[in-house]
């Protein structure tokens, strides 16, 4: 193992010795007589850009997913009831107030039962007591016994029509059932809904911005939505920039309006492309553009076909292009092959890119 690893290392100082050397000799070889050094010699054909002065949009591309605008659960007013049928399938669109499954209830039906005969013998003891106490046959308090008799055998029978009634679970809202979990024979949990709808079947986009982006967009903003299976776009617009940022994913939440009559699947995945507005300035190829502890730069030639460095400030940057602050009118820059060049490299302009 320790003689692979030392003859790595010597492979290695023998071809930056060469490099180191070639690069030496080269320069020897074009020496004058007097023994001074000429220029460089030419080691590397470079293409060359010219920057030009414009504005390119500034676009923010997000992905994310189909989800309903508003979200309404069904869910089941009684815990632990069986569930008896269900009324309403996946992809039906319903209305406010539709049946979509009922509970077993017989033990309350069998409650109203007993509490309705109590109601019934209470009622009429205390017409009776009114009907004595007008004769003053029987004291008013006698009679405020018989009227909270009654009033508390009222209420408890209402409680139990209430919790009877329950056992018809109905649509909150109208639209579109997209999510089912209500199953004959099932029990009923408090915390699950039996139905999830999307409210009127209006769906939008939703999607997560880095924060360092989100404060960049705003409500009403245009964007082109492409949803997965689809070939054309989208025209929607930013409804909601929610004004929280997620502690782990350090990003917020944006709801992307789609125009009305869209038709999807919750949780669809898409992609959109939000218009910032247009940044201006010189723009060169992205592939231009050099990167080193000391910053952003380009290499410039200069009138006798050496690279200089020319440090910059971006502004923008995008997969095809970048926008710089600095000047570059009438400047050569180099457009590939920058990583491969040092300063004062001479270079050899290709010849598609020379002057006529």
């Amino acid at each position: 193992m320790k003689k692979t690893m030392l003859y790595g290392v010597a492979v290695c100082s023998v071809l930056v010795l060469g490099i180191s050397i070639g690069r030496g000799l080269s320069q020897e070889a074009v020496a004058g007589d007097g023994g001074e050094a000429g220029p460089a010699q030419t080691f590397l054909t470079v293409s060359v850009v010219t920057a030009q002065q414009r504005a390119i949009p500034d676009r923010i591309d997000v992905v994310g997913v189909l989800a309903p605008r508003e979200n309404v659960l069904a869910m089941p007013e009684l815990s632990g009831r069986r569930i008896l049928s269900v009324h309403a399938e996946v992809g039906d669109y319903v209305q406010r107030g539709q049946l979509l499954a009922v509970l077993d209830g017989e033990d309350l039906h069998i409650d109203i039962r007993g509490l309705s005969s109590e109601y019934e013998r209470t009622r009429d003891e205390y017409e009776r007591a009114r009907t004595l106490q007008s004769s003053q046959l029987v004291s008013r308090e006698f009679l405020k016994q018989k009227q909270a008799s009654l009033d508390q055998a009222r209420a408890q029978l209402d409680d139990a029509r209430l919790r009877a009634g329950r056992t018809r679970v109905a649509a909150p809202a109208s639209g579109l059932i997209y999510q089912r979990s209500a199953t004959i024979g099932g029990l009923t949990a408090q915390d699950t809904p039996l139905f999830s709808i999307v409210e009127n079947g209006t769906i939008e986009m939703q999607a997560s911005v880095p924060e360092a982006m989100a404060h960049r967009l705003a409500q009403g903003m245009p964007v082109e939505v492409r949803l997965g299976g689809r070939a054309e776009p989208l025209e929607g617009r930013i409804r909601l920039v929610a004004p929280q940022v997620g502690g782990a994913s350090r990003a917020t939440e944006v709801r992307i309006a789609l125009p009305d009559g869209t038709n999807g699947s919750v949780g669809t995945f898409a992609e959109a492309r939000i218009a910032i507005g247009e940044v201006g300035g010189w723009v060169v190829p992205a592939v231009a553009l050099q990167q080193d502890t000391q910053g952003p730069f380009l290499w410039q030639i200069d009138a006798k076909d050496q690279v200089r460095r020319l440090p910059v400030t971006v502004l923008m940057q995008t997969p095809e292009d970048v926008v710089v602050r600095e000047a570059l009118r009438g400047l050569r820059i180099v457009g590939k092959a920058g990583s491969l060049l040092q300063d004062q490299d001479t270079v050899s302009v290709a010849a598609a890119d020379k002057a006529p």
